[in-house]
């Protein structure tokens, strides 16, 4: 198994370092053997604390808007809700600050190795220096919360530690201790438009406190505002951080230097091998769920230069996968908040689009694999944020449209916001007026019942949740022509040009409509799971099957909008209007055939190379389209190597750094999840109430095998295939129940007992 990035070089920049993380705390390891620097993030270190962005006068700006929508005023329509009812930018990511730890040594480095092992989440550096052998390690445990840092030599070294300054922080030393603390901004802007939210602080914000506490063979003295170590040859580093967020609803005032020194005193009473062996052993419990074998070899190179000499074979496509349920793992915890655009890593002050969650598809993005992926404890943070937003949104709903249950916009913050932002710039409409992302997080609520199996969790949590979003839209749709609308309505992030001007507010668009569809269908599904007859139901069966609108265009496209305009960009990176074939399962090849053939040549119009989420995302279309050679060329496409600059640059080419995160450019870690998740599709679909065994397996992929994937029905599937073929499929499952398995386009009904294997041959 592919499980190894490895490099002889220091990192120098940040696309380069390779993440370590448990979810909550996350740092990035360059290793340079003379000066180390580790940029240490925090998931609950954002600006802002609770609140509410209102708009006066938003509700009647939408009114009119739809009115004039009505009237074929678009453009018209589209000023005025940018004017009027768009609103403030979100809050913002941002980095507790830098470790530094300087190597007095000096003289010429040799035999500089750099790995990373993904299944045990230790990032580990081996170099000579004037005849000394280095070893360092790396790791973010889980079990104790904590960051572990082991530097060892032969001969005795010395060192020096300090702090390194973002923002309004500080680091001060003490006996064999560096304090970190750091105060979060009331208000900043987002990098591409800082001029216009400056920052502020008015001491409300979330504050943190970290401690670096230092053990050593060898001598350790206080320096000013660092520590030096001398004449040793082991040193061991323990790193913590305790933030004052409680909860996006709850003023983030909870205590934070006096815990940070308890839970140190506690913490460095144990030894490094222990904490070692527990968060070795807690990381590879998870990472070895899934075994694969694509049938490659495993190379020789560094990873670095594997990609910079454009290899893109069976290994790489491999490592790419798993360094994809690597970052799950290290980003997505019980207890931790949901992933951001940087996942847990990032190291600017000003993070690109502010490092939150955009939720048009990013944020959704994050979470494909995780199910499939057999790690559905790595889902609960998503299912925590939308608990959150289904409370946050409904305030939402009834100031800006005066409607009953909840609703949330393209960008979500820490702090649960669901308001539409924008700021009023023209064009902003083009992704600030986009209501549905309510709708589509629902479909992860869903899901998670499908994969799972747990009755409860739907009773409790999924049903009610989706209720509420379910009375937003009901309210909103307008009935035409024997169907129901929702009017306006955008397609993120894609316009048409109307007239000569750029528009993006229509009368409907195929992305809405299928949400509303994907959403009722599921409803319908649970209520009959609960045994739930009620008014809201039958309102929710009556409309459910004319919701969905989808239109064929003059060259055999799928539409985007309620007609065929002229695009603005026939080669856009969102592919909105998809949404039905992926993530939801509205449109499949068997089902709807010929749908399926108009969202093939949706992508054939809108081409393969593109951002690199976005190419993430095409992988999964050409996986459920069973075609598994456009999925894989996909793969390949994201492989391709991106040189890192550290600048922001919102432009270019999409693919891969050096350090295997995705590039979109920036660096933006959906990317790695949605490969990671299309690769899944390659071999295991559920679908049509069906099981499908390598559906879309490439024709490269002759060999191999791919162990303890997740079907629903929470029924873990390994598939082992020979020349193309399924050689070998083992079911097996916690709870009694009859699957369909679909093999090469065969049903078979599979009665199923509670853990017991079932083999198929």
């Amino acid at each position: 198994m592919e499980k190894l990035l490895r490099y002889d070089a220091p990192a120098t920049i940040f696309e380069e370092a390779l993440p370590i993380g448990n979810g909550s705390l996350g740092a990035m390891i360059y290793a340079d053997s003379k000066v180390e620097k580790i940029p240490i993030n925090h998931d609950t270190l954002w600006s802002g604390k609770p609140g509410h962005y209102s708009v006066e006068g938003a509700k009647e700006s939408f009114e009119k808007a739809k009115l004039l929508v009505e009237e074929g005023r678009y453009h018209d329509a589209q000023v005025e809700l940018e004017n009027n009812f768009t609103g403030m930018w979100l809050n913002s990511y941002l980095v507790l600050g830098e470790l530094y730890i300087e190597s007095l040594t000096d003289g010429e480095v040799k035999n500089y190795e750099r790995t990373l092992d993904l299944e045990t989440s230790t990032v580990t550096v081996k170099y000579e220096q004037n005849g000394v052998k280095f070893e360092r390690e790396y790791f973010i445990s889980y079990p104790d919360n904590c960051m572990m840092i082991k530097l060892k030599s032969s001969e005795n070294a010395s060192y020096k530690l300090y702090g390194g300054h973002i923002g309004k922080s500080h680091v001060t030393a003490g006996d064999e201790v560096l304090y970190f603390s750091f105060e979060s901004p009331t208000t900043i802007g987002p990098e591409y438009a800082a001029k216009q939210r400056p920052v502020t602080y008015d001491g409300e914000s979330v504050k943190a406190s970290a401690i670096a506490k230092i053990k050593s063979d060898g001598e350790i003295d206080t320096e000013g505002d660092a520590i030096s170590v001398t004449g040793s040859k082991d040193v061991t580093i323990y790193f913590l951080a305790e933030t004052s967020f409680v909860d996006p609803l709850t003023p983030p005032n909870k205590p934070t230097f006096k815990p940070s020194i308890e839970r140190m005193e506690t913490l460095s009473q144990k030894s490094y091998e222990t904490i070692k062996e527990e968060h070795q052993k807690d990381a590879s419990s998870l990472f070895n769920r899934v075994q694969t074998n694509f049938g490659g070899e495993v190379s020789i190179k560094t990873t670095d230069r594997r990609l910079m000499d454009g290899d893109k074979d069976l290994g790489m496509c491999e490592l790419l996968f798993n360094f994809g349920r690597y970052l799950i793992i290290s980003a997505s915890r019980k207890g931790s908040r949901a992933t951001n655009l940087q996942g847990i890593w990032n190291d600017k002050f000003y993070a690109p689009w502010s490092s939150n969650y955009t939720v048009n598809i990013n944020l959704e993005m994050n979470y494909w694999p995780v199910l499939m992926c057999n790690l559905a404890e790595c889902h609960e943070p998503l299912i925590e944020l939308v608990k959150f937003v289904s409370q946050k949104g409904k305030q939402t709903a009834k100031e800006f449209y005066g409607a009953p249950g909840f609703v949330s916009h393209h960008n979500i913050d820490l702090w649960a916001n669901t308001t539409p932002v924008g700021n009023k710039v023209e064009d902003s409409s083009r992704y600030a007026f986009w209501n549905m992302s309510s709708g589509w997080l629902c479909r992860h609520l869903y899901e998670h019942y499908e994969y799972t199996g747990d009755r409860d969790f739907l009773e409790k949590i999924a049903y009610p949740i989706m209720k509420e979003s379910a009375k937003f839209y009901l309210y909103m749709l307008t009935e035409k022509d024997g169907k129901y609308i929702m009017t306006p309505s955008t397609s993120p992030e894609n316009g048409v040009i109307i007239d000569g001007k750029k528009t993006f507010t229509l009368p409907y668009a195929t992305m809405t409509q299928s949400i509303i569809e994907d959403l009722f269908k599921n409803i319908s599904k649970s209520a009959e799971i609960l045994g739930i007859d009620d008014d809201f139901v039958k309102e929710i069966n009556q409309k459910k099957d004319k919701v969905g609108i989808y239109k064929i265009g003059s060259q055999g496209q799928l539409l985007e909008y309620d007609k065929e305009y002229e695009e603005e960009d026939v080669h856009h990176r969102h592919v909105s209007h998809l949404y039905a074939l992926y993530p939801a399962d509205l449109i499949t090849t068997d089902r709807t055939e010929k749908l399926a053939n108009a969202c093939r040549q949706t992508l054939e119009i809108r081409g393969d190379e593109s951002t690199g989420w976005s190419m993430g995302w095409k992988v999964n279309l050409w996986a459920r389209l069973k075609d598994g050679d456009r999925a894989m060329k996909l793969v390949k496409t994201q492989l391709t190597c991106v040189a890192p600059n550290n600048e922001i640059n919102y432009s270019g080419g999409g693919g891969t750094y050096p350090n295997m995160f995705d590039a979109h450019p920036p660096f933006q870690i959906d990317g790695n999840y949605g490969v990671c998740a299309g690769i899944c599709q390659m071999f295991l679909q559920c679908e049509d109430g069906k099981i499908k065994i390598l559906p879309a397996l490439p024709s490269e992929m002759q060999n191999g095998y791919i162990k303890g994937l997740l079907a629903k029905g929470n029924i873990t599937v390994d598939i082992e295939w020979e020349n193309g073929k399924l050689k070998e499929l083992k079911l097996v499952t916690p709870i009694k129940q009859t699957a369909i398995i679909n093999i090469g386009g065969k049903d078979q009904e599979v009665l199923l007992e509670p853990n017991q294997e079932i083999f198929i041959k």
